[in-house]
């Protein structure tokens, strides 16, 4: 059972929200406040509440899109269907609205504890577009790719945005200290929209068959697979030169150990994803290459780190 239920909410998938978080968090903000004396606007406990209000929206999208995509899964990957087999989808009807409950409930406390009301919309928000994405947006070409990409882009913007107040103190008191953390910030904002941008484009083309059943208008159902490769093809060439931009557009926050992880981590395996996205013929390579997509993703995280302890 906790495994179906792990599978359901796809626990790595929030393991990997929860990572991001807490680094930009631990590893940008609170050194440049701590620099500068500013106290930050949520201590270490209030701040792993702001994590588990994006992990428990993150989460209730996955729960409702397994719900309403239940018989496109069972053709697109029949193997890892939870709902109906393993969790009836009475339940997982319960778990969705147990889920946002506890979500607004926390960020409901959290907007009076920083007295910040505009914080509780975040919750609402989040689920609301989550919830139109599973039942329309991702069977629209190109919407919900956008949508989700923004999503993941968001998920270092939300604490930024709860940190708004200590983060203009800091821009008032110590630009350049903010001009380096906000820049950092931005960067994996636009690291995080891109790659996923173009791996949810490529999980398209992956699950082609179940969409066309289900009468879906995905990029590769409108359009066809030559055409969306090119269009996966010019969102990873676009992502490529951002990466190769920023080592000669901010040289201060690049060591060699982090021009070299770049290349190897990053860069490397992008152009190798470029090479079999248009290699990939059959629902094998296509998952291959999503997950070698993920790694790029991945990858982009860790460099967020190396990038912080310049």
């Amino acid at each position: 059972m906790f495994t179906a239920l792990f599978r359901l909410i796809r626990f790595q998938n929030l393991a990997i929200v929860a990572l991001t978080q807490y680094l930009i968090y631990y590893a940008l903000l609170l050194p440049a406040f701590r620099q500068s004396g500013i106290s930050p606007s949520l201590d270490g406990a209030h701040f792993f509440l702001l994590v588990m209000v994006t992990v428990l929206i993150t989460a209730g999208g996955y729960i409702i899109n397994d719900i309403v995509d239940f018989r496109i899964d069972l053709v697109n990957r029949p193997e890892q269907v939870v709902i109906n087999r393993h969790i009836r989808v009475q339940t997982a009807y319960w778990l969705y609205f147990c889920v946002n409950l506890l979500g607004f409930l926390v960020a409901l406390y959290l907007s009076f504890y920083v007295n910040q009301v505009v914080l509780a919309n975040i919750f609402p928000i989040g689920v609301g577009l989550l919830f139109v994405y599973s039942i329309y947006l991702k069977r629209q070409a190109f919407l919900g790719n956008l949508l989700i990409s923004l999503f993941c882009a968001g998920v270092a913007g939300i604490v930024w945005f709860a940190e708004r107040k200590g983060f203009g103190a800091l821009a008032r008191q110590s630009p350049d200290v903010a001009g380096q953390a906000g820049w950092l910030i931005t960067w994996y904002m636009a690291f995080a929209f891109l790659s996923t941008l173009f791996r949810e484009i490529i999980k398209d083309m992956e699950d082609l068959q179940g969409d066309v059943g289900a009468n879906c208008r995905t990029i590769p159902v409108r359009l066809g697979i030559p055409a969306t490769k090119a269009i996966a093809a010019a969102f990873g060439l676009g992502l490529l030169a951002f990466l190769c931009f920023l080592p000669f557009r901010h040289p201060v926050f690049f060591t060699r150990l982090s021009l070299i992880y770049l290349i190897l981590a990053i860069i490397m395996p992008l152009l190798t994803a470029q090479v079999m996205l248009f290699r990939a013929q059959d629902k094998k390579q296509y998952y291959n290459l999503s997950q070698l997509s993920k790694l790029i993703m991945l990858s982009g995280l860790a460099m967020l780190l190396l990038l912080s302890l310049k």
